[in-house]
Formats: structure tokens, sequence, C-alpha cells
């Protein structure tokens, strides 16, 4: 085909062939390249969060004041640095720097302008320039105290555990900073985790300052002479186990123990290592603490029952303080007197030659007992199995034959622990021979 000039660049030619729309891109591109390469043009580039360092802090510092930085100051959110693109390109945020410089502080120690610079090409760049060129401070006198270290405890410990004691490796903390902050400092504390415990727990806890509100105060503007401490608690098991007594000597004549006892409260909870604890079964209290010699009215008395726990042995309930109060009960005796009759007494043992009966025509004995109330009260006369025995008065008294004749005999009786009879009863028998078989009564 023959080439025609005037048709090949006419404008429908040009306007409607893609091929030619893209060698023009590429064209221009190169050319802008080319341009750029040769001119190598100011741009602008921008870096963000730079930290501001800090200069001839100690022109404030030496007079024994703080400095503290206010808002967040001390990091600027961008810098825009305007160098040739060439300079721009092997410009990275580790050459930029942003400093402060204390001893232009402004008069009223709240301020200081905050200068930037490059530690690289310098020289090519054309400016730096930032909206936050100012670091804002506040400067306070330096404040020290000395606080003693509390410890807390967090989490719960596991059934049938207590926490024994617990030390710390350092019972005082030093603290320097900022009057403002220093001074809403009430205490310093550590805290020990206890969730899941069964053995002592030995651990480092960072100190914690805290103000009268029980609020935490950060410690970024704090200068302390130790930062953690260690903590070492006891983890000890528990059991409950009863307490157990008994008393010594009697009460005055005439009084006696009515058989109760109170004792406030009957058992304990103690703590100690688990092989400690394991042969422990009771808490005795010596027999001698609970003296009821020549008592006429009630033992009250308060023991503290630490002094009778075995080694390796405390007590494990907190809200216990171990005191334990006795009451022993005495009452006087009293003297009631009993009609029994005759008929209910039993005759043992009678001579089998002898026939018996009572010298006396009337059916109805006094007997006078003597007890407590109580005792005497819930007494059953029907109970007492009253009799009397020939074979007990011929052994207590020598009799080897029994002889028609009048016999006195003591009243035998069973009776309730605690009650007595107060003089002895003595029954006339009289004894007569039994007739032999086929002789005359009147012979």
């Amino acid at each position: 085909m023959k080439f025609n000039p005037k048709e090949f660049f006419s404008k429908n030619h040009i306007l409607h062939n893609f091929g030619l729309k893209v060698l023009s891109l590429v064209i221009a591109v190169i050319l802008w390249l080319i341009v750029i390469n040769l001119t190598d043009p100011v741009m602008p580039q921008t870096y963000r969060n730079v930290p501001v360092k800090l200069l001839n802090t100690d022109v404030v510092t030496s007079e024994g004041k703080t400095i503290r930085i206010v808002d967040g100051t001390d990091v600027v959110p961008s810098i825009v640095i305007k160098a040739p693109r060439s300079i721009i390109s092997q410009m990275g945020a580790e050459y930029i720097v942003a400093t402060a410089d204390f001893t232009k502080l402004s008069a009223d120690n709240t301020m200081v302008q905050i200068d930037f610079s490059t530690t690289k090409y310098s020289e090519k760049v054309e400016s730096i320039k930032s909206g936050s060129d100012k670091l804002l401070v506040e400067i306070e006198n330096r404040k020290t105290i000395q606080l003693p270290i509390q410890y807390t405890t967090s989490g719960e410990i596991t059934d049938g555990y207590i926490l024994g004691k617990v030390s710390l490796g350092q019972n005082q903390v030093r603290v320097s900073g900022p009057e403002s902050v220093v001074s809403s400092i009430s205490k310093a504390s550590v805290d020990v985790q206890l969730t899941g415990f069964t053995e002592d727990i030995s651990t480092l806890s960072d100190i914690g300052f805290y103000n009268k509100e029980g609020e935490l105060i950060p410690t970024d503007e704090l200068t302390l002479n130790v930062d953690s401490v260690r903590i070492n608690a006891e983890i000890l098991a528990t059991k409950r186990v009863p307490i157990y007594y008994a008393t010594v000597g009697s009460p005055a004549d005439g009084y006696s123990l009515t058989g109760e006892i109170l004792c406030d409260p009957e058992t304990v909870i103690i703590a100690g290592s688990a092989a400690d604890i394991e042969d422990v079964s009771l808490i005795n209290i010596p027999a001698s603490e609970l003296n009821i010699t020549g008592q006429k009215s009630n033992l009250v008395t308060t023991l503290d029952l630490e002094t009778y726990l075995p080694n390796g042995i405390r007590l494990g309930d907190s809200k216990f303080n171990g005191k334990v109060s006795f009451t022993v009960y005495i009452e006087p005796l009293i003297t009631d007197s009993f009609g029994v009759y005759m008929r209910n007494v039993n005759v043992l043992n009678v001579p089998e030659e002898f026939d018996y009966e009572f010298d006396s025509t009337e059916d109805n004995l006094e007997i006078n007992l003597t007890g407590l109330a109580q005792d005497l009260e819930k007494m059953a006369l029907s109970t007492l199995n009253f009799r009397i025995d020939f074979d007990k008065y011929a052994a207590e008294n020598g009799v080897k034959e029994f002889h028609e004749g009048t016999y006195n005999l003591d009243l035998i009786l069973d009776l309730p622990t605690g009650v007595t009879l107060k003089d002895p009863v003595r029954i006339r028998v009289n004894l007569t021979q039994k007739q032999k078989e086929g002789e005359d009564e009147n012979n």
C-alpha cells in the first residue's frame, strides 16, 4: 500500500488510532522522567509521631525540681520536610531530630521551644515545619517520702486451707517525684494471688501506690528505690476438732456438781501443715484449770485456747479470738422426806426355821434422801427396790445362827447417782420359831 502522508496525519486518523495514543503516553512519561532527573525538584514529605529529645534537664532537676510533660507534647504528631526529590527518597524517619533545650525554658516555666533538624543531608533540606513546636511542661518541687509496704490478697483460697503468716522481703519503699503526685500517695501495697494454692507461696510482686480513694497512681513519673518485693505466704491445712475438758476436786460440803458443764465454743478450727494436724484429734484442757475444790457456786472461767495447742498448730478461724468460756454448774444439796409402805419392803433370806413379822403396827416408813433438787424431782420411788436382807445382816454383824427375837435390819435401796440416804433406816423384824409338823400349838 502506498504511504499517503496527508491521510496519515489527518485529524481523523490521529484521534481514532489507539496505537498512536499509547505511543504518545509512553513518550510523555519518558520525557517527564528525563526532565525530573535533570531538574531534581523540591518536594514535601510528612513524618509522623516524632519523639522529642530533652536537653539540659539538669538545669531544672539540679534545683530539686521535677519536669512533667503536659498533654503528650513530647511527641510531635507530624513534621513536614521540604527537600529535593533525591534527598527525600533517602530521608528516613530515623534522621529526623526534635529537641527541647531546657536552657530555653520560658520565664513562666511552662514551655520550651522545640527545634527540628536532621542528622543527614541537613544542608540540602529547604525547610522543616510542624504545627506543634512547643513542649508544654509543669515544673514542680521534688518530694521524697518513705512508706511502709502493706500487702493484700486476691482470689479464693482452696477449700480446707487458710492463709497463714505472710512476710515481705522488704517492708519499706522510698518514693520520689513531683510533689503533687507524691503527696497524693496514701499507701504502698503488694498483692498475693491465692487461687488454687495448697502449698506455701513465694513470689515477686510489683509495688502499687494508691490514693485515699483507693485509686491506683501511675508510677511513670515516680522514682523508686525498689520496684517489686518478694512475698512469702504460708498456706495451711485446716481441721475442726472438739475441746476436751474435765474437773478436779470436790465442791464444799452440802454442794454437788449438777453434771452440766458449758463450754463455748465446743469445737474449734485448727490449722497447720497437713502432716502436723493429721494426728490432732482434740484440744485437751488440763483438769487443773477447772478445779472445783470448795466451790459453793458455779465455777465460771475463761481460758486462752492458744496456750493448749500442740506444737506446729494454730487456730484456723480469723473470726475467733481464742477465748473459751467454761461454766461448771454447782448447786446445793437438799434433803426431802418420802413415805414408803412397809408392804413394799422385800424381806430376803429369812432363816428357814423362822417366820418373820415387822415389829410395827404402822404400814408407813419415812426415809430422808439427800441430793440435787433436779435429781430428787425426777426420781421414782417404785424403782428403788426397797429390801432388807438377813444374810447381809449376818455378814455385817458376825451372826452365825439366828434365834427367836427382834433384829434391826438396815433398809437397802437402789438410789440413782447423786442421791444418798441421809441417815440409815433400820426396820425391826421379829423372828419366831416355826412349828414342827404334828406339834400342838398349845404345847
